[in-house]
């Protein structure tokens, strides 16, 4: 940004004395064009409120509103337009000048005055108030290209961690299917059971219903008899309840699974919720059960936990990729510990452990790098544990790990139960 180059300053003469306010502009008139005359403080402040004021030459002694004054209600004024202040006064001794200089003056010149100092003080004024507003103009801009360039980096920072979370859902949409289609398949086997029934049921009834009162030896209540005693109905009544609260159970998990899973992928809310922390870690448990019941028991040990404020899909989509890694981290079959407890000092502890493979040494310093992954090819984005630091941050918390190569990992993550300073979402912090 370079300095403009024509410049022509506002200059504002203030005096209560007509002869001063005439000799200030007969010594300043021929290099500057754009003087303006106030001839009390109070005609000074309604200009300077009015319009933009390069540089005030002020007399310190006028009756009313004195230069003091003037002095002192000019920070009132918007930043950009506080003009550079030059006292002009015979009033010289050392307890006037050293008051307004501490009042706000830049300057200081004593009358009487030759016209060469008076234009030599005038021009350093003035230069001075050209650099300082060409500084504070580049401020602006950089200032705004910070702003522009911080809000690109946000919206990359919510690209990338909306990318792994959708990486992770592809990862999980197989199992996810599998995990709905399970409780569906016996909803509608059961029910289409239930109609079977239904209709042996409506038979009964219409043979009962045929049958005239006190003749049981009717050869139609033989008939019903004999319905009855070939379909079995007792069993089917029993059978019928069996059905049906295998269903309602059914319905209930399908329920909570595309509960969950909307929790999880929802990339809007972003708000600060209070929550329990078990019931959030239960929620990914359904997410990633697919890919935890064929490698590993889950033992659980929760505590007593106060509820937390977090942002719970943020929390959850944590909670789902260090679960995924422990399953992902066992070979064969083994154990994944879950375990939460809370501190005297209101820290809820997480603990996620897992008996697989371990992290070699030479990789404990990049786990968290974006991008940086021991899976195979098209098994992990390497942003997962990135992602997963950059929203333990933002909620104020920590996250570490403890492992040992060969025996297991354990992830602890630590949160405040009361955030202090409540952040963003990582999509602004690190997300």
């Amino acid at each position: 940004m370079n300095m403009p180059l024509a410049y022509n300053p506002r200059i504002l003469l203030t005096d209560d004395n007509a002869v001063n306010l005439k000799l200030l502009r007969a010594h300043l008139g021929q290099q500057y064009h754009l003087l303006l005359e106030a001839a009390s403080g109070d005609e000074c402040l309604a200009t300077l409120n009015r319009q933009n004021v390069d540089l005030l030459l002020l007399d310190m002694n006028m009756p009313g509103v004195s230069g003091f004054d003037v002095l002192q209600s000019i920070p009132k004024l918007a930043k950009a337009a506080r003009p550079r202040v030059m006292i002009v006064s015979a009033d010289h001794s050392p307890e006037t000048v050293a008051k307004a200089f501490k009042a706000g003056a830049d300057d200081y010149l004593a009358t009487p005055y030759s016209q060469e100092e008076l234009l030599a003080r005038v021009q350093t004024q003035l230069a001075l108030k050209r650099r300082s507003q060409y500084l504070e103009d580049l401020v602006a801009v950089r200032t705004r290209e910070l702003s522009d360039t911080n809000q690109r980096l946000q919206q990359t920072l919510h690209q990338l961690l909306q990318a792994e979370k959708m990486a992770s859902l592809g990862q999980l949409s197989a199992g996810i299917a599998h995990e709905i289609n399970n409780p569906i398949a016996y909803i509608n086997s059961n029910l289409q059971m239930l109609a079977n029934y239904c209709g042996d049921f409506e038979h009964l009834a219409q043979a009962y219903m045929g049958i005239p009162e006190n003749f049981s030896d009717d050869p139609r209540w033989l008939q019903a008899k004999e319905l009855e005693n070939k379909n079995n109905f007792r069993f089917l009544f029993g059978d019928a309840k069996q059905l049906l609260q295998e269903s309602l159970t059914g319905v209930t998990r399908v329920t909570q699974i595309v509960h969950d899973l909307r929790v999880f992928s929802h990339p809007e809310q972003q708000s600060w919720q209070t929550v329990g922390i078990n019931a959030c870690i239960e929620s990914a448990l359904n997410i990633a059960n697919n890919e935890i019941k064929y490698k590993a028991n889950v033992i659980k040990n929760y505590g007593e936990i106060p509820a937390i404020q977090c942002v719970v899909p943020q929390i959850n989509q944590v909670l789902v990729n260090l679960l995924v890694n422990a399953a992902q981290a066992i070979d064969d079959f083994g154990e994944i510990k879950i375990t939460t407890s809370h501190t005297v000092n209101n820290q809820a502890i997480i603990e996620i452990e897992d008996n697989g493979q371990g992290i070699a040494n030479l990789n404990l310093d990049k786990i968290y790098d974006p991008f940086f992954t021991t899976k195979p090819v098209g098994e992990g984005t390497g942003l997962g544990l990135s992602v997963s630091y950059g929203i333990i941050q933002s909620h104020n918390g920590s996250i570490a790990v403890e492992t040992d190569e060969g025996k297991g990992s354990k992830f602890i993550i630590t949160l405040p139960i009361k955030q202090k300073e409540k952040s963003p979402s990582p999509a602004q912090s690190a997300h």
